[in-house]
């Protein structure tokens, strides 16, 4: 019996059973241990990725509503709900109380937007668009996205599709009806499309101009050879017509096309007038009448019939960047044979020099530029905004250049003509002046001449000054409803760390 009794083994299975699972639940235990930071850690990473993708979303809602409407950041913080069970998370720039968000559906995450007001103002307010748009046509936008605990944000800064966006632009490829002299026979047949116009001056681009920059046109293009247009594949060729390229009578037309074709490209359209302009200017820097100014630096040299009796005025430059020409009384159309008789009423203004300052010059009749017009540094940028022409001087008689004719003329400026072109006065007079220097953009309403075929006046040598893709000169105009982009995003980073404070993080 005693050896059956030491024979029985009942019960070792059971203490080694219990200590094999004592080691394996120590061993799940440190498994458990090892990973659970990783899984603290991979959860903080996927929250962190959608906390940006939030903020992302939140930017896209917004420019879908200036998609909709292009004065829709006027609305300031009371845009439209997105439904009747949100609020629009809009908000000013945050500094304390109550802040709007908005859920992500299906996900543990949500956005705000902050409205950035524009330099000189402390909120948007709806009654004034620079409250947000600054000088250079910019709008800023912060944007915050959450996910649990994890919060960025994104700067996004916004700009209006522009005239500024091209070297090149123009509502009619033809003769200004003004430039006839019929003008109002003209205005009734060749205020139109090519496709709908006949009878009328076309203008072409021919072997020796060069477009080098992005192109637009409302209309179609004559082209006689191989024009070159666009720098780079990066420049958008943007025309419309039934087709882009017409040839020019016994030309071929074979644009050396280095740019990006985009046909049809749609429409850009003029704003009325630049009266926005005059209410910006300062009182001391709107002129009524004839003015001449000669840009120095940061000074000017003016010399108005109605400023000191006529006798010329030193000033610096305005501090808002803006100088205005008004029209007195002025009844004068365009002079196709100018001999530049004085014509004080009239809003004109005759612009040379080296300017050192961001300017803008606005005249309620014509701009002529007398002189070269450059820039003192090439971080500079200067705006001609006429309601008419923008003109070069070019005295010319009996197929003789004038004195004070320019050859090789440089002009470092944006151009806008608004109703009417930019042009060269007396285009077909005297002897072949040499190249007509661009470097800036150009746009008009209809095509203006500056040479001709025979050798008289200018050969185009335009290039585009692409700082205009980010920034423009002081309040220039921009086309009626154009569309908003993206010019550039960035991440505040990091989000809560930074020094000072990022006033994005303390949000409810």
């Amino acid at each position: 019996m005693l050896v059956k009794r030491l024979k029985n083994q009942s019960g070792f299975t059971t203490v080694t059973l219990m200590g094999v699972l004592l080691v394996g639940g120590l061993l799940v235990m440190s498994s458990f241990a090892a990973v659970d930071p990783d899984i603290s850690q991979s959860r903080d990473d996927r929250d962190t990725k959608q906390a940006y993708a939030a903020a992302e979303s939140g930017l896209q809602w917004y420019m879908n509503g200036l998609g909709r409407d292009n004065v829709y950041y006027l609305k300031c913080e009371n845009p439209p709900a997105p439904s009747a069970t949100e609020v629009a998370p809009v908000n000013q720039k945050y500094t304390t109380g109550t802040f709007k968000w908005r859920n992500i559906p299906g996900e543990a995450s949500k956005y705000g937007v902050e409205l950035m007001p524009a330099p000189g103002h402390s909120a948007c307010t709806t009654t004034d668009q620079y409250s947000m748009i600054d000088s250079e046509g910019n709008m800023q936008l912060r944007i915050t996205g959450r996910s649990r605990d994890e919060t960025r944000t994104i700067i996004a800064t916004l700009r209006r599709q522009n005239f500024l966006d091209y070297i090149y632009f123009t509502h009619f490829e033809t003769l200004d009806p003004a430039a006839y002299s019929d003008p109002v026979a003209a205005e009734a047949a060749c205020a139109k499309y090519r496709s709908q116009r006949s009878g009328c001056v076309e203008i072409q681009f021919d072997d020796d101009d060069d477009v080098l920059g992005p192109f637009h046109t409302n209309d179609n293009v004559l082209v006689c050879g191989t024009t070159q247009f666009g720098q780079n594949s990066r420049d958008r060729i943007e025309v419309n017509g039934s087709t882009p390229w017409v040839p020019a009578g016994g030309c071929g037309a074979n644009p050396n096309v280095v740019g990006t074709l985009v046909h049809p490209a749609g429409e850009l359209g003029m704003p009325p007038s630049n009266q926005e302009l005059r209410n910006i200017a300062l009182p001391a820097y709107r002129f009524t009448g004839e003015t001449r100014i000669n840009l120095t630096g940061t000074n000017m040299t003016v010399r108005n019939p109605n400023l000191a009796g006529g006798v010329p005025q030193v000033m610096q430059l305005p501090s808002n960047g803006v100088i205005y020409v008004d029209n007195a009384s002025c009844t004068s159309s365009y002079d196709r044979t100018p001999d530049y008789a004085p014509n004080p009423g009239c809003g004109n203004v005759y612009v040379r020099g080296s300017y050192g300052a961001n300017l803008t010059i606005g005249a309620a009749n014509d701009i002529i530029i007398d002189e070269d017009l450059t820039r003192a540094s090439s971080e500079l940028l200067l705006g001609l905004v006429a309601n008419n022409f923008v003109r070069v001087y070019h005295p010319c008689s009996g197929s003789t250049n004038g004195a004070g004719s320019i050859s090789d003329i440089t002009i470092q400026a944006a151009i806008l003509a608004l109703t009417h072109s930019f042009i060269v006065d007396n285009w077909a007079c005297g002897a072949n002046l040499g190249r007509l220097n661009v470097e800036g953009a150009i746009a008009q309403y209809y095509r203006g001449p500056v040479g001709t075929t025979g050798g008289t006046g200018y050969l185009k040598n335009y290039s585009y000054n692409r700082r205009l893709k980010y920034r423009e000169p002081p309040f220039f105009l921009d086309p009626q409803q154009a569309s908003w982009r993206i010019s550039r995003q960035s991440e505040m980073t990091p989000p809560c760390t930074a020094t000072p404070p990022n006033p994005a993080c303390p949000i409810p």
